[in-house]
């Protein structure tokens, strides 16, 4: 990873200044508490960092995908989106998993066996489910992200 040129400069003020015991903010949001979406809370500042990690770990287990399309509209996940999805090769009946069809097609969809298929279904009434026989689960879906 290149530095950008204040980047560079900030980093070599600090270490012509001396300052050895400085420290990168840790890579995250600040948390500072919390507000209610009901009835009025306590205003109480409680100082944190909010990061993805500490929301969903740090394993190779975990990575984001945008969403491109509106077939799960209903289930409130918009173009654009990320997806946060666990590497899983097994779903449950109702899972939200990102599923290649016919060896090279990535969907996101609920997941349903049936009989001798697996049914993936929208959240949107324009499009239909996808009944496949040749249907591998690569992930489950387990946290979404949006920019308002």
């Amino acid at each position: 990873m290149k530095l950008t040129c204040k980047s560079q400069e900030l980093l070599n003020r600090i270490i012509d200044s001396g300052q050895s015991s400085y420290r990168l903010p840790p890579a995250g949001i600040p948390l500072v508490g919390r507000v209610a979406a009901g009835v009025p809370i306590e205003a109480v500042e409680d100082k944190d960092c909010l990061s993805l990690n500490s929301l969903f770990g740090s394993s190779d287990e975990i990575f984001a995908l945008e969403v491109a399309g509106d077939s799960m509209i209903d289930a409130d996940i918009h173009n654009g989106d990320y997806v946060i999805c666990r590497k899983r090769c097994t779903a449950n009946d109702g899972e939200l998993v990102v599923a290649i069809v016919d060896n090279d097609n990535a969907t996101l969809k609920r997941f349903y066996k049936e009989k001798k298929l697996a049914r993936l279904e929208p959240a949107n009434e324009n499009y239909q489910p996808i009944y496949s026989d040749n249907c591998r689960i690569e992930a489950v879906v387990i946290g979404l992200l949006r920019k308002l």
